[in-house]
């Protein structure tokens, strides 16, 4: 019988200005991790300018960071070698329903009266 093939996931950050492309990058640097940006295709065909992140921890530093120190980024994954990048949507807000939003809405008016 054959053994498993153990797909790896492979981790890139996409930093949205200039201020987080410089800290993202003294931060690779720091950990002997930096790579030059490159391009890389997603799964809707579209380029994106990404640094390869080693592990994962660094992503979460990033996230953990973000307000404070006012980075802008996006996350991007692939499993395996070859193929598209996707945007791994942990950290971003979804759109809440109309229902959802008219309970809050209904939910504030209710805490400003008391």
């Amino acid at each position: 019988m054959e053994a498993k093939k153990r797909l790896v996931t492979n981790w890139f950050v996409e930093p949205e200005d200039a201020h987080t492309n410089e800290i993202t990058a003294k931060s690779l640097l720091t950990l002997n991790q930096l790579n030059e940006s490159f391009a890389l295709e997603d799964n809707e065909g579209q380029e994106h300018s990404v640094f390869q992140i080693e592990t994962y921890s660094f992503i979460t530093t990033l996230y953990k960071n973000r307000t404070a120190s006012h980075l802008n980024f996006k996350v991007f994954y692939r499993t395996g070698k070859d193929g598209p990048i996707r945007l791994w949507k942990l950290g971003s807000r979804k759109k809440v329903s109309k229902k959802v939003f008219q309970a809050l809405v209904e939910l504030k008016k209710l805490k400003v009266k008391k």
